[in-house]
């Protein structure tokens, strides 16, 4: 019969994690199902991420990518003959089902994060730099500004002259953030001009800031003349830490932006600077931040979906054969 016993998972995962393995009942009972074994991996791999870093989440991945397909080799063919048979590729992909021999490997959702460049590693979606910039400025919400009133910060701020990707503002004031995950280019800085000039902010004192991997030297002496911040950025980070760091540079020092200025000098007197760089924060991989329980809740949820669905299937197999 193929299975996974608590033995099994000791000697492939470690003893330590014992206790993910638990979670999903494999101490009392070895597990017969492959999609029971995804799950309980993609959580062990959850836990890897945001506890030991990359190293160890690969390490874990390839294990298991390798072990199920040599495991439960006949139970995966059974489940892909049952679901291409019953309900078709097209509703597989629809339900989340697996349907072929790669939908029971678990996809590498660690390395993606950043892609090199020339200039260094750079975000490789602009969603992952917005929300890792945006809980990095988080403190701003704690800050007074000049008038002594708080700050409030929001995310892709759609106004009439276009989505703001972070806006940090009070009755009196507002900072637009445009965050580009690559070099900056002379367009962008007029896109943070007009969004800066939308109608919902015309009663308020608004200054203006584009963060961005590099800025050329033309695009600096625009930025200039429009008043606008320009901060770039960089990631540091080690293979068996799952902490990466965010490091900004300021490029320019525009006076008209003081709300900004001050948060920045703040910054620089209080915290940590490396050849330059402000240590601006610590963060984890953005796709394993929300704590493990919930990831552990949802994945249960999902499983027992699955189950249900494909014994569903199974049972609609049985009724037609025997009718």
């Amino acid at each position: 019969m193929e299975q996974l016993s608590i033995y099994d998972f000791e000697k492939l995962y470690g003893k330590e994690h014992v206790l993910i393995a638990e979670a999903f009942g494999l101490n009392e009972h070895p597990i017969t199902s492959p999609l029971l074994y995804k799950k309980m991996i993609e959580v062990l791999l959850y836990h890897h991420a945001s506890r030991y870093g990359q190293n160890a989440y690969l390490e874990a991945l390839r294990t298991y990518n390798k072990d199920v397909h040599e495991r439960f080799k006949n139970s995966i063919y059974a489940l892909i003959f049952t679901v291409q048979q019953t309900i078709g590729v097209m509703t597989a992909i629809t339900k989340g089902i697996p349907f072929c021999l790669e939908g029971f490997c678990i996809k590498d959702k660690y390395t993606g994060l950043f892609k090199d460049t020339e200039f260094g590693k750079t975000f490789r979606y602009e969603c992952d730099l917005e929300k890792v910039f945006t809980e990095a400025i988080s403190d701003f919400e704690w800050i007074s500004s000049l008038d002594s009133q708080r700050f409030e910060i929001r995310n892709q701020v759609k106004l009439k002259n276009g989505g703001i990707d972070i806006l940090v503002s009070n009755e009196n004031r507002a900072i637009v953030f445009e965050l580009k995950k690559g070099v900056a280019k002379r367009k962008d800085l007029f896109q943070v001009l007009d969004y800066s000039n939308s109608p919902e902010l015309k009663n308020k004192k608004v200054e203006r800031v584009l963060v961005a991997k590099k800025f050329d030297d033309d695009v600096l002496g625009l930025a200039g003349d429009l008043s606008v911040s320009c901060i770039s950025y960089s990631i540091g980070y080690n293979h068996s830490d799952p902490y990466f760091l965010l490091l900004v540079s300021r490029e320019n020092q525009v006076e008209a932006n003081e709300m900004f200025n001050r948060y920045m000098d703040d910054g620089y007197k209080w915290g940590d600077v490396f050849d330059g760089q402000l240590l601006f924060s610590e963060f984890i991989h953005p796709y394993f931040s929300e704590p493990l329980n919930s990831f552990y809740i949802r994945k249960v949820d999902e499983l027992n979906k699955e189950i249900d669905f494909i014994n569903s299937l199974i049972d609609s197999v049985l009724a037609t054969l025997n009718s």
